[in-house]
């Protein structure tokens, strides 16, 4: 009896049958494909066709047959070189070999069977077409030639740039510190490179990395978080448009790493490399110059503290890795096996001199004077290793489980200044008066100890499995899991570190009954240890000192690919269902409690609290001033801690049909949706404060068209193609790290007097860690954390009795605004290809990207509690007025995780309102690119690719990675949805009152690339010389300044007030400090030029084994050694003065937005400020490119 199943049951029921059987990896592909028609030789189309390959990545062979039109199809193929055989009753057998299939590449191979008997086979030769006329993506494949030949570094992210829509950018990773590992501080840190990697206008953190198709990006960050030596890789596969729609999160670009794997025949490798500073040029990652102020300078009431580069004196280094490789059969055409080790071994070796000459302060002396020279060694290895096994375990069934490990560790990791000339010598070491035993006092032996370092495990572990269900129907599924956890080690862990503000050496303590005059110095180091000099420090100390930072990335994906032909051609189908899980557990913050002095009389704190100003005033009507006897001390907390996991979810399903119309049109059309959610992290809430909003995308929110076409003759040479594509960004983990209470700057705030004892020693601070927090959250009231429990009496006040002054957070929860929507891109592309000849074509194409949406955290100055934010659209939903954002952060009330702080709550001093404001800015990131390039198969010895890209980045956001050096004054931060992009809506505003938008910093306009090697044999040998050149246009630069505010030796609130790609040359009169404005014009850096080089010769050892081969190598990048300026200094206010334009307009709410949005004299801004003072750095370099870098090597291949 049949029964009728009611429609959307029926559909459920076939969609959880076909996910049930399939899958494939979330985004990304790791194999190739093969397709073609079979014809007699009449031009009919012969169906029924027997059509089997075989490859050197291929365990077995796949067969398949033709179906009624004569059409075959291979998915899942490996990359490498294969033989094609076809047989068909009544006609020769047809086969053709080395046939090169490239990831991602599908070409139309079709064949034209001669009449005979099967026991005839005709060969046919021909590499396969440069122009795949049915796919609109743009990609590029670096094959192991390339690889093998081509100058590149030790890790796959140096050939990214290989593509011609790529570039390495120096601005996106050369100036931030600390970052590339666990240890760098969440939100402020960049991807520890000297370059960033951006794809068609978009950020580094903005491309998907993946290794086997395993996202291996820093889950907080976004950038590359996995390095592979190139002796474990066998192609890397770079997408730059038309992307598919099983491809999500990537704005920029999917860069795909494909590991080796074995063979029916053993094969491996033993290799080392060597590289030292004998070798490379003066100018590298450690030692490169620096712009800095003269540190024994100070600004005058006119002229700024001076501008120096400094060059340090270079270290001594050694880079060695040896290594080797091997892969072949367990069981021949069945199970294959391949294992890789390289570790890689940096030392540096550093000589400081600590001798009088050099001492910064020759007239006081320093504690170390006589220390000579000292002698400083960092040691870092990084152990990379591989195993992969595959197996066929039936023509329809092939499994494989792969896995890479690159453990790294590190000591000595904390290296003092070089210090090679008089004058610069390291100020640490000025700690005390010369003679005092000082107690407890900080050495640079204790500071810079050798055992301090780091460890950081870092694994990608892929399993999966290929199921052939029928001829037309290939599933596949995939499991992955991405894993890193960074540990500090060998620092001290118990007391406290004690850093003097300033000196107190000749300080004398405050006195009481008022009023009175101080003359009792407060203690000496011979009976305390309050009179040190400013810096002086007690311990060794680190301030971002991590337990751990775990980090997790599981990705489960189920796909499965059909043809089927006659529903008005023929159809290849793609469908699937991904999973994304990212958590994060990290528990950061000093070594040891952080304890800042401030002593001696009049030294004044400022509460920032109505429980801390009350406080002060009893304080001051005692002492004079809010202080104790001896000062006042700060208990801080700089910490990001999360006790729970921070966990990001994201679903997607997507259907993908390559839609063969017929007449050479192939249709792509594809749709991706996707769920995800970033909830709250568990463990940060106080009781009576209501936890900040999730994240919560529905699938509605994230709808992604992915639609293409291509079209070409029946020639095969010529394809005419566009698509058009939306992408949402996967949301990173950085706000539930830092936006949402994890991320603490907390400080505890006390009177400074004399113990029981009516003295002073350091042991008297006993702070200590409690759940690692030495300041912890809370209201005003709630004290530091001490040993024992008990405040100590040096932090009672007698007269008072007030311990705790204040406690006050300076870090607020950022709540997430209503109806906010994903970070959006949506793209257009049309190009044109053309294969010139056999060996080579031509491509045209032009890309246009625009932002729909960003996340950012965004705020308005509130006259008594400065900036608050809240996570926004920027320009879009309650952020589309400056009223009705007010009106909204205003109806937030104390939503910020601190008791009593909301936004325009003091009715005496009210925001106010500013209805004639403009609107706010939305952001604007404009991609515009037009892309030739020509590509020279390999044939006649030699290979290669030549292209120009014309492109135009426009607007005012450069994305999850800022290069703007108005954040904080260094580019390259990684800090997705939580720059200071949009902290302020007047930076979008210049002087003639409108929007400031133009070139962005990384817009070069014009790039030149190439790449190509060339191989001479030669007396049974071979010698191989590879080059790749790049020529970039200058990045355009900015003339800002800070409006409103200026502090903390920094840009705070930089704007630029001529335009974006504007300068103007400034002058300040010395006498008078009248400051002239020049007529502001479009000014950048010089081109940025690059020569990468190198040669290899290779000797046969064995004559009758061509495989076994010797070879010598060196490898050179920027072979000549150029010293290209790719940054200036462009603020033009001093940031050692803290002077800037406007002063202090920021703290009257409203009608400062309305003085900065709607126009002022510039000029005549500056000079109103008589405090103002020109940084004596612009318009100074403040970046170079790296010197040369040399690698030496020796290989023998089996």
């Amino acid at each position: 009896m049949n029964r009728r199943v009611s429609t959307p049951k029926f559909v459920v029921l076939q969609l959880c049958t076909l996910l049930l059987f399939a899958a494939t990896v979330f985004a990304q592909e790791t194999t190739a494909g093969l397709q073609g028609t079979i014809k007699d030789p009449s031009g009919a189309l012969v169906a029924n066709a027997q059509v089997v390959v075989t490859g050197t990545t291929l365990a077995g062979n796949k067969q398949t047959k033709t179906d009624g039109s004569g059409y075959y199809r291979f998915a899942n193929l490996p990359p490498g070189t294969y033989n094609v055989t076809v047989n068909a009753e009544g006609f020769a057998t047809t086969k053709r070999e080395g046939l090169v299939l490239e990831v991602g590449r599908l070409p139309s191979i079709d064949f034209a069977l001669q009449v005979g008997k099967t026991s005839t086979v005709v060969e046919v030769s021909g590499a396969a077409p440069l122009v795949d006329t049915t796919t609109n993506t743009n990609q590029t494949n670096i094959t192991a030639d390339m690889i093998n030949n081509a100058p590149h570094d030790t890790s796959f992210q140096s050939m990214i740039q290989f593509a011609p829509m790529a570039r390495n950018e120096p601005l996106a990773g050369g100036q931030m510190v600390g970052g590339g590992t666990g240890g760098g501080l969440p939100g402020s840190s960049g991807n520890g490179g000297a370059v960033g990697y951006s794809i068609g206008g978009a950020a580094d953190s903005e491309s998907a990395y993946l290794v086997e198709g395993q996202d291996t990006e820093n889950i907080s960050g976004g950038y590359s978080n996995a390095n592979v030596p190139f002796e474990f890789i066998q192609e890397v596969q770079v997408k730059t448009s038309g992307i598919e729609a099983e491809h999500g999160g990537a704005l920029g670009g999917v860069i795909n790493v494909v590991m080796k794997k074995g063979g029916n025949g053993y094969h491996g490798s033993g290799f080392l490399t060597y590289e030292s500073d004998a070798l490379d040029g003066a100018y590298n990652v450690i030692n490169h110059d620096t712009l800095r102020y003269d540190p024994l300078g100070a600004p005058t009431a006119t002229a700024d503290q001076a501008a120096q580069t400094y060059v340090p004196k270079n270290d001594t280094f050694h880079v060695l890795q040896p290594g080797f490789t091997i892969g072949g059969p367990v069981k021949k055409d069945r199970i294959w096996f391949f294992l890789g080790f390289a570790p890689l071994g940096r030392s540096v070796s550093r000589t400081v001199n600590f001798d009088p000459s050099i001492c910064n302060l020759p007239t006081a002396g320093c504690l170390n004077q006589s220390a000579g020279n000292q002698t400083f060694k960092l040691k870092n290895w990084q152990y990379y290793s591989t195993a992969r096994l595959d197996a066929t375990l039936t023509q329809k069934v092939r499994v494989f489980g792969s896995w890479l490990y690159q453990f790294e560790r590190e000591t000595g990791s904390t290296l003092p200044s070089a210090d090679p000339i008089p004058n610069q010598a390291n100020t640490f070491l000025n700690s005390g008066t010369v003679g005092y035993a000082n107690e407890g006092i900080n050495t640079f032996f204790a500071q810079y100890s050798p055992s301090h370092g780091w460890s950081q495990p870092n694994a990608t572990y892929n399993v999966g499995a290929d199921l052939t269900l029928t001829p037309k129907i290939v599933a596949t599924t995939r499991f992955g899991y991405f894993f890193t956890n960074y540990h500090d080690f060998g620092w001290p862990t118990t007391g406290a570190n004690l850093s003097w503000n300033l000196s107190g050496i000749g300080a004398t303590a405050n006195c009481t009954p008022q009023p009175c005059t101080p003359s009792a110095p407060i203690p000496t180091p011979g009976g305390g240890a309050l009179q040190q000099n400013g810096g002086t420090t007690t311990a060794a100390y680190d301030q971002s000192y991590t337990l751990f930072n775990a980090s997790k990335h599981y990705q489960f994906n189920q796909d499965v690919a059909f043809f089927k032909s006659g529903w008005g051609g023929t159809h290849n189908f793609k469908l699937g269902y991904q999973l994304n899980k990212m958590s994060n557990v990290i528990d950061q913050n000093g070594n040891v409690p952080q304890v800042f002095m401030t002593p001696g009389s009049g030294q004044n704190y400022t509460a920032a609290t109505v429980p801390g100003s009350a406080n002060c005033a009893l304080l001051t009507a005692e002492w004079g001033s809010c202080a104790g006897q001896y000062g006042y001390v700060t208990v801080e907390d700089f910490a990001t801690i999360l006790p729970k996991p921070a966990i990001d979810w994201n679903h997607a399903l997507f259907v993908q049909d390559a839609w063969t119309v017929g007449h050479g049109l192939t249709l792509n059309l594809g749709i991706r949706v996707e769920k995800e959610r970033l909830p709250v992290p568990a463990g940060l809430q106080q009781a009576g404060v209501v936890p900040p909003t999730s994240i919560n995308f529905p699938w509605s929110d994230k709808i992604e068209p992915r639609l293409g076409a291509a079209w070409g003759p029946a020639s095969g040479k010529m394809k005419i193609f566009g698509s058009y594509g939306v992408v949402n960004d996967v949301m990173k983990l950085l706000l539930a790290q830092t936006s949402w209470g994890a991320q603490v700057f907390e400080d505890c705030v006390y009177p400074l007097g004399p113990d029981g004892s009516n003295t002073f020693t350091n042991s008297d601070i006993s702070v200590a860690f409690v759940n690692n927090r030495a300041c912890p959250n809370g209201g005003p009231t709630v004290p530091a954390n001490f040993a024992g429990g008990t405040t100590p009496t040096s932090l009672t006040d007698a007269g008072t009795g007030i311990s705790l002054i204040e406690n006050v957070n300076f870090r607020p929860w950022e709540p997430v605004a209503k109806g906010v929507k994903p970070y959006r891109q949506h793209e257009f592309v049309i190009g044109y290809d053309y294969q010139i000849a056999h060996d080579w074509a031509f491509e045209a194409r032009y890309d246009r990207r625009r932002l729909d949406h960003v996340i950012e955290d965004a705020s308005l100055a509130d006259p008594d509690n400065f900036e608050m934010y809240t996570i926004v659209n920027p320009g879009q939903g309650v952020n589309a007025t400056i009223d009705g954002y007010a009106n909204y952060l205003t109806s937030l009330g104390s939503a910020y995780g601190i008791p009593n702080f909301a936004f325009n709550a003091d009715p005496l001093n009210p925001f106010g309102t500013c209805p004639t404001c403009p609107h706010q800015p939305l952001a604007v990131r404009n991609y515009d690119g037009v892309e030739l390039r020509l590509t020279k198969g390999t044939s006649h010895g030699w290979a290669g690719m030549f292209s120009y890209t014309w492109s135009r980045l426009w607007g005012n956001y450069t994305g999850l990675t800022t290069t703007e050096q108005t954040d904080g004054g260094a580019t390259g931060r990684d800090s997705p949805d939580t720059t200071r992009a949009f902290d302020e809506p007047f930076y979008y505003f210049g002087a003639n009152g409108k929007s400031n938008n133009g070139p962005l910093p990384t817009d070069r306009p014009n790039a030149f690339k190439g790449n190509l090697y060339y191989q001479l044999p030669w007396k049974g040998m071979s010698t191989t010389f590879g080059l790749f050149q790049v020529a970039y246009q200058g990045s355009p630069l900015s003339s800002f300044t800070d409006l409103g505010l200026a502090c903390c030796n920094e840009p705070i609130e930089a704007t630029d007030i001529f335009g974006r790609g504007k300068w103007a040359n400034i002058t300040q009169d010395p006498a008078t400090g009248a400051v002239t404005i020049g007529t502001p014009y479009s000014r950048r850096t010089p081109w940025f030029t690059q020569t990468d080089f190198h040669i290899a010769h290779s000797i046969k050892v064995n004559p009758n084994n061509e495989a076994q081969r010797l070879e010598f190598s060196a490898t050179a990048l920027n072979v000549l050694n150029q010293h290209n300026v790719v940054s200036y200094w462009q603020g033009f206010n001093s940031i050692a003065a803290a002077s800037s334009v406007l002063p202090n307009s920021i703290f009257v709410g409203a009608p400062s937005y309305q003085q900065l949005e709607s126009g002022y004299d510039p000029q005549a801004a500056v000079n109103a400020n008589p405090l103002f003072i020109q940084n004596s750095q612009y318009g100074k370099p403040n970046l170079w490119q790296l010197s040369r870098n040399l690698r030496l090597g020796v290989s023998f291949t089996f």
